[in-house]
């Protein structure tokens, strides 16, 4: 089944970022938001029959139990990841998400990010000093694209590796390996969670550890494994702030259920385990990190956030508070 025309051509334009699907209309993001594209309406019938073929590639399989799927996908030589929701949890016809991910990897760190160089040396220096890093902004402000540039500073020598959900991340690193969950079948069998591949990671000799996106229980995993040793590591998760990040991690860790952990101990793993928040966020110039604070250790139960102020960036390490 040949993709529509409309599809292939608006993703093959190099400014394209994403591209949705609601039902019969199609709009495209090359940088200023949604926008439709001009034509004909798509046929329900030949978009469905697409979109089960690409499922169908992915190893992807669709079931009236479970009427969305998201997966890997490649076309004519761009990776991509695609989301696809069937009625009737639509009422408008099928709901496709297309996002266009980085077919090699990127160009330097500074190329990308408009009017965040000096915040940028910092960041990539603490990374390749191996200091923890969390990335917070919404869907599509580019915490996976600063993710991949600062993974890309990392030693050639160390291992890294990458847990996600869909392979999205791609530095330019010769030691680079990513891992992927996977959801139930329609029998609810055969899931591999984020939290379980955590556990095998870190039998798997990391020197750096990356968590795609934090949403979940694996939170636990990660705090523990950077108090026991695995520092270097990095996460991604949708926040508004750098404060409200460190709100989510301990929200997340909370609901991890696991067995005699509290808010204060919490926040004693998270003060003691990550140094540096970045906050990035998309303008009509281009993604840009708005905010940078340096974990400072805690106190009377609170984690200490030091904004850096990006005409005079910090020199020392950041301190780490003791358990």
């Amino acid at each position: 089944m040949k993709i529509p025309t409309a599809i292939t051509g608006a993703l093959l334009e190099p400014a394209t970022t994403d591209l949705c699907i609601n039902g019969s209309r199609i709009f495209v993001d090359r940088g200023a938001g949604l926008q439709p594209i001009d034509g004909p309406s798509l046929d329900a019938a030949e978009l469905k029959a697409w979109v089960l073929e690409a499922l169908s590639k992915a190893g992807r399989s669709w079931d009236a139990r479970v009427p969305f799927i998201d997966a890997p996908w490649q076309h004519e030589g761009l990776r991509l990841r695609l989301h696809v929701v069937f009625p009737p949890i639509s009422e408008t016809g099928i709901l496709v998400s297309i996002r266009k991910l980085p077919s090699s990897p990127g160009p330097a760190v500074l190329e990308r990010w408009h009017g965040s160089g000096p915040l940028l040396d910092v960041l990539a220096e603490a990374c390749r000093r191996g200091e923890s890093i969390v990335i917070s902004g919404a869907t599509g402000s580019g915490k996976t694209t600063l993710a991949s540039d600062l993974l890309s500073q990392v030693p050639r020598e160390q291992r890294i590796i990458a847990l996600e959900d869909t392979p999205e991340l791609y530095p330019s690193h010769p030691h680079f390996i990513s891992l992927q969950s996977r959801p139930p079948n329609a029998d609810g069998f055969g899931e591999i969670t984020l939290r379980s591949l955590l556990r095998q990671c870190l039998r798997m000799r990391p020197d750096r550890i990356v968590l795609g996106e934090c949403r979940g229980a694996e939170v636990m995993e990660l705090l523990q494994a950077l108090n026991t040793g695995h520092g270097g590591g990095l996460a991604t998760l949708h926040a508004n702030s750098p404060r409200d990040a460190l709100r989510r991690l301990e929200t997340l860790a909370l609901l991890s259920g696991t067995e005699g952990m509290s808010i204060p101990v919490i926040r004693e793993w998270i003060s003691a385990g990550v140094q540096w928040v970045a906050q990035v966020e998309r303008t009509e110039q281009g993604r840009r990190i708005r905010e940078l604070s340096q974990v400072c250790g805690l106190e009377a139960g609170v984690v200490l956030l030091r904004p850096v102020d990006s005409k005079r960036p910090p020199v020392a390490q950041p301190q780490r508070s003791s358990l």
